[in-house]
């Protein structure tokens, strides 16, 4: 017997090395899965389309011109108001690592946006084509950094996990992915922000804590929390909320190690902290009489300060906001699906019942099973201390403050977050069951940071460029005197909106040079009376492509779907389109000849017909069709004559949608074949021109031969295009006899 017990104890030792390569496989791969995300968000994303990217930027290019501190002036609010809202350490790192490059060069990537501002667009920025390379390399090593504060986070994240509950390695890595897998935290890790440094050095300052308190006696390891504390509180003004969580470790340590010994780990603390942070919050202190001196920031800013303090309402009603921008908010109001956040939402509604239990559960079990239960109480109650402390923080900060609902400010607190959703959801499972779902969250929260990298790529992906030759339904040629070119349109389904209809509408657009300025683009439905029945006036290409970002000789489709104010009457409206400076409405960009001349300032695009419903469309043969759609059906009861007047009511149709104007003439001949007389015009006189015409349609005409002579024998039908070429029929033939007398 005594082999069998040697190989259980083999096969044992053999699965737990398993199981131990496998967890820090996982480590690894979480971290490898996060570097090459946060890389796809950072090439999703233009470089200062993340909230305050520029202001961020232009605090480290201050550092690295004048090697000094900011001080709270309104110059100093002019430069960034960054520079005079946030402690120096991201800023530092990156002046630090791009002293060899010229960082005020990346600023030249830095195109910002007008329309923004007036609404007409997410995009923040104009995407600059061209810059030098040093530009670009500086910018991007501020996102690198960025990156770095994420693997931080992560790595602290499951450090500290791993140290509260020991022999739940999964457990660690699950909340370590939630942490690095959040979406809206990976969009801060790609992009120039001091966020993802918040929240790992907040983790690593209480991970650092919880190991000093094993080894209480041990003062270096409180020097290196006291350090690792004030280097959190260099990160950002958030992290002084961490002070929470850390006084609750020492008075947990109270009865175990005595007063005297706490008294000597704090003095520690505070000698640690202030070696590395004290300059800057003593300088706080003697220069403003605050250690975060929100006043004087109120007071150099003053957009930023409410009129007077939200209350409890007015905070109650920005939760939504505030969860939403935890996980999925990006940019300047690029959002993720509403089914997102209903997920997240729900998820987190359901962790939050399960704390409860989990709590519930790890006091009942305290007489029992007392090293899991005490852990689980332990970890709950440093949790719940940790993400309330940042959390009021955030709350006060709210109600003084205007722009404030953003849920990336909680991510001093991300870590014990991610913990509480995760104990949360494992508590409805049995104990047998919790590792699974400990196995299966990382990739879950790894496909779920995956699924919103088409929110970001939709958001500012510029137009691809058309390759190869273009063939809109409509050719235009309109060149703007400031360089762009409108090529061509479609009228996917005709220039005819009936009812509630829309009227899909794609342009094609070029630039013939660079265009510096932002340039308005406006698309107008006007009816007969004047009165706009549909109007644009924006930013190309869904708001993602403004006008400085046009690169030469690059052609790009530009689509729309107009939808028409209601209600509209039966009329022909001109659609026309037209550019203005973005802060000249009433000035309208002309259009020029070949010669550079200016000869009108709109594009009229189309006619379209509004509400003007056909009869149906009765089954019956065509008496001719011809090579263009077009089809004439046989009515002979709708023909009348009486003397010198002869009156043809015709029915026509169209088996596609017409996209060009088309001329209907009518010859009556004599027995020779002379003209003896004509009628040419568009079809109803005008008022349903053919290029409103689509499939289905049927249109009832009457043309009227008055003082007609009585030598006609026949009557030809037939239409010509606007240069005056007849359109050939499907049988060849350039007319069709309708009348023989």
């Amino acid at each position: 017997m005594a082999w069998i017990v040697q190989l259980q104890l083999i096969v044992r030792s053999c699965i737990e090395s398993l199981t131990h390569r496998l967890q820090i496989g996982g480590l690894v791969a979480i971290n490898v899965v996060f570097v090459v995300l946060a890389t796809l968000y950072a090439r999703a994303t233009p470089p200062f389309e993340a909230p305050d990217a520029g202001a961020h930027y232009a605090y480290i290019v201050y550092l690295q011109q004048n090697g000094a501190l900011p001080t709270l002036d309104e110059r100093h609010a002019a430069i960034s108001h960054q520079l005079v809202q946030q402690p120096p350490l991201y800023y530092a790192l990156v002046a630090a690592a791009t002293t060899w490059l010229p960082a005020e060069r990346g600023l030249e990537l830095l195109n910002p946006n007008p329309h923004y501002l007036r609404g007409q667009t997410h995009r923040a920025t104009a995407t600059v084509h061209k810059a030098l390379w040093e530009a670009r390399l500086a910018v991007w090593l501020a996102r690198v950094a960025s990156m770095l504060g994420g693997l931080l986070a992560l790595n602290a994240s499951f450090l500290l996990v791993h140290l509260l509950f020991p022999d739940a390695t999964w457990l660690a890595l699950a909340v370590a992915s939630v942490v690095a897998f959040n979406p809206r935290f990976l969009f801060s890790a790609a992009t120039i922000t001091n966020d993802a440094w918040a929240a790992g050095t907040a983790a690593l300052a209480i991970w650092l804590m919880l190991r000093a308190a094993r080894k209480p006696d041990h003062l270096w390891g409180w020097l290196w929390a006291g350090s690792a504390l004030g280097v959190a509180t260099l990160a950002k003004y958030g992290n002084l909320a961490i002070g929470a969580p850390a006084i609750f470790i020492l008075l947990t340590n109270w009865q175990r190690i005595g007063w005297r010994q706490i008294v000597r780990a704090t003095a520690t603390l505070a000698i640690g902290a202030f070696a590395i942070a004290g300059f800057w919050y003593v300088r706080n202190w003697l220069l403003w009489g605050e250690i975060a001196p929100i006043k004087p920031m109120l007071a150099v800013l003053p957009d930023l300060a409410r009129d007077k303090p939200l209350d409890l309402s007015g905070l109650i009603a920005l939760m939504p906001v505030l969860q939403n921008s935890f996980w999925g908010e990006f940019g300047y109001g690029v959002l993720a699906p509403p089914r997102f956040f209903d997920a997240m939402r729900y998820a987190s509604l359901l962790a939050g019942l399960g704390v409860l239990i989990c709590l519930v559960c790890a006091l009942l079990r305290r007489g029992v099973d007392v090293p899991m239960a005490g852990q689980t109480l332990y970890a709950l109650i440093l949790a719940v201390i940790w993400s309330s402390a940042v959390f009021v923080s955030l709350l006060n900060w709210m109600r003084l403050v205007n722009f404030t609902a953003q849920g990336r400010l909680l991510y001093s607190a991300i870590t014990p977050i991610a913990l509480l959703l995760v104990l949360g959801w494992q508590a409805f499972l049995p104990r047998r069951s919790q590792r699974f779902l400990q196995i299966v969250i990382p990739p879950i929260f790894c496909l779920l940071a995956l699924s919103q990298l088409n929110v970001l790529t939709d958001a500012y992906r510029i137009p691809p460029a058309i390759v190869g030759s273009l063939q809109p339904d409509r050719n235009v040629h309109a060149v703007f005197e400031n360089g762009a070119e409108l090529v061509g349109a479609d009228f996917p389904n005709g220039a005819a909106i009936d009812g509630k209809e829309a009227l899909p509408l794609t342009l094609y657009w070029t630039a013939q040079r660079p265009i510096d300025e932002f340039y308005t683009l406006f698309i107008h439905l006007t009816d007969s009376q004047g009165k706009k029945v549909y109007q644009f006036d924006g930013v190309p290409a869904q708001g993602r492509h403004p006008t400085p970002q046009w690169i030469p000789g690059v052609l790009f489709a530009d689509s729309y779907v107009l939808h028409p104010v209601a209600p509209v009457v039966d009329d022909l409206a001109m659609l026309t389109v037209g550019f203005y400076r973005h802060d000249q409405p009433t000035e309208r960009v002309s259009l020029v000849d070949d010669e550079g001349a200016p000869v009108a300032d709109v594009v009229t695009l189309a006619q379209v017909r509004l509400n003007r419903e056909t009869p149906p469309c009765l089954d019956t043969p065509s008496v001719a069709q011809w090579e263009n759609g077009i089809q004439l059906f046989d009515l002979e009861s709708d023909i009348e004559m009486d003397g010198d007047l002869l009156t043809l009511r015709l029915r026509w149709g169209a088996d596609r949608v017409i996209h060009t104007n088309y001329t209907v003439f009518l010859q009556a001949l004599d027995s020779t074949d002379q003209i003896v007389a004509q009628i040419d015009r568009w079809p109803q006189n005008g008022v349903y021109p053919t290029s409103t015409w689509r499939s289905g349609d049927c249109i009832v005409d009457a043309y009227h031969f008055e003082n007609l002579p009585q030598i006609w024998n026949r009557v030809i039908l037939g239409m010509y295009d606007p240069q005056i070429q007849r359109i050939r029929l499907s049988d060849g033939s350039d007319h069709v006899e309708i009348i023989r007398r």
